[in-house]
């Protein structure tokens, strides 16, 4: 989560590098030599140790010496870190945060509009898909510059399939069910299907949409969170906990390892997941996110660069460089290649060697099914984390569904009001 503005003397340096469409974007540039700036993410899985790499080589080939130190701590902790961070002015000068921060923290003022980053470093902003970027805009200003984006989607084990003599992937969340209650066994504990009650991404959002459930009105002002769609989706995920084919109270963290042990038949997740699968030598396969009773929707997310404020010029200068090195054809193209991420530059999107690999190609169901969460609403990530979360943790540990329903919508409209 970074935001942060360049140099004016980077403008004619970077222009003459070739950016975003291939090529390296390493050319000397007056102003940072030497600079050190702090970078701060959550990438906590195996797709963090693919990032370190490529910031270890960026340190070791930018002419600059520019160094970047990596801090990555889990998602909760970097919240907590960064709020006084940013009220002293002390924050790092690199971030990676999602869409849903976007409106709070533009908002707030507490990063700074990135308008002149293509501009400044010459990065093709034609070879960007628009959603990715228009998923960081407010008010007609552009606050963070995409690294990735992602949807959710069914992972599952195969060989827990074969045990149970499953030949079909499930294709709607009733297929799920009846499939996760043939894997279930709690007394070898392996379970079919895993529903995280925290830190994991927000399922429940995209299980409500597609059995026709709504989360907001219309002009995203109140919650529209209790119907009769959402509440059979509560009693939904009930009764698979209650018949064992679910573990309770299992964070994502927890999922992750029954995953890893094969001891989990299916789990939604994004792409991070897949490089863990392959080092356990789990054999996995990936399917789109179950079919509800009314669609298939999957929450999208985009993470982006983003610079706080406070951030001097040459830190910003330093930034910025590195942002535009990684959105060069040539690191997102190895992005998208070892974590499965779908690509969202067109140059990458169009090259063979993407096109034809597997598991970029299952990914790519954004295009398909992806919708994003709480546009514009600043309270998106906190409607998740303190309503929505908690609600699914009650109702998972036998909470009455119909209540906690209301509780959740009543702080749904409590976060709305204080916007």
């Amino acid at each position: 989560m970074r935001r942060r503005l360049l140099a004016l003397q980077m403008a004619a340096v970077m222009a003459a590098g070739c950016l975003a469409g291939g090529g390296s974007i390493l050319a000397s540039a007056e102003g940072v030599e030497g600079t050190t700036i702090q970078f701060w993410n959550s990438f906590t899985g195996s797709d963090g140790d693919i990032l370190r790499e490529i910031v270890a080589r960026f340190n070791e080939e930018n002419p600059d010496g520019i160094t970047i130190e990596m801090d990555i701590m889990p998602g909760d902790t970097l919240a907590e870190k960064l709020a006084p961070a940013i009220t002293t002015e002390t924050a790092p000068a690199l971030l990676l945060q999602g869409n849903m921060d976007v409106a709070l923290y533009a908002d707030k003022e507490s990063i700074l509009p990135l308008d002149d980053f293509f501009e400044v470093t010459g990065t093709d902003k034609d070879d960007f898909t628009p959603a990715a970027l228009e998923s960081f805009q407010v008010d007609g200003h552009q606050y963070m510059i995409p690294m990735q984006w992602f949807t959710q989607y069914l992972y599952y084990n195969k060989d827990l399939f074969e045990e149970a003599g499953i030949e079909a992937v499930p294709d709607t969340w009733e297929e799920v069910a009846e499939t996760a209650a043939k894997i279930a066994d709690p007394n070898r504990n392996i379970y079919g299907f895993g529903y995280p009650v925290s830190g994991g991404v927000a399922w429940f959002d995209s299980m409500f949409l597609s059995n026709g459930g709504k989360i907001f009105s219309d002009d995203m002002t109140k919650s529209e969170l209790v119907s009769d769609e959402n509440l059979a989706s509560l009693q939904f995920v009930q009764e698979m906990v209650n018949a064992g084919s679910s573990p309770k109270g299992t964070t994502g963290a927890d999922l992750d390892n029954l995953m890893m042990a094969g001891q989990l038949g299916m789990v939604v997740n994004g792409p991070w997941m897949v490089n863990g699968l392959k080092e356990n030598e789990i054999s996995f396969g990936i399917a789109p996110i179950p079919a509800g009773t009314a669609n298939r929707t999957g929450i999208s997310e985009v993470t982006g660069f983003s610079i706080p404020k406070g951030t001097s010029e040459e830190e910003k200068a330093a930034a910025y460089k590195f942002i535009a090195y990684w959105n060069t054809t040539e690191i997102c193209k190895e992005w998208s290649l070892r974590n499965g991420f779908p690509p969202y530059l067109n140059s990458v999107i169009e090259d063979e060697e993407v096109q034809q690999d597997e598991l970029v190609s299952a990914f790519s169901a954004i295009a398909d099914y992806g919708v994003p969460f709480g546009t514009g609403i600043k309270a998106a990530a906190t409607i998740n984390a303190d309503a929505l979360f908690p609600m699914v943790e009650n109702v998972i540990a036998g909470a009455d569904p119909a209540q906690e329903l209301q509780a959740a919508s009543d702080k749904i409209d409590e976060l709305l009001a204080a916007e």
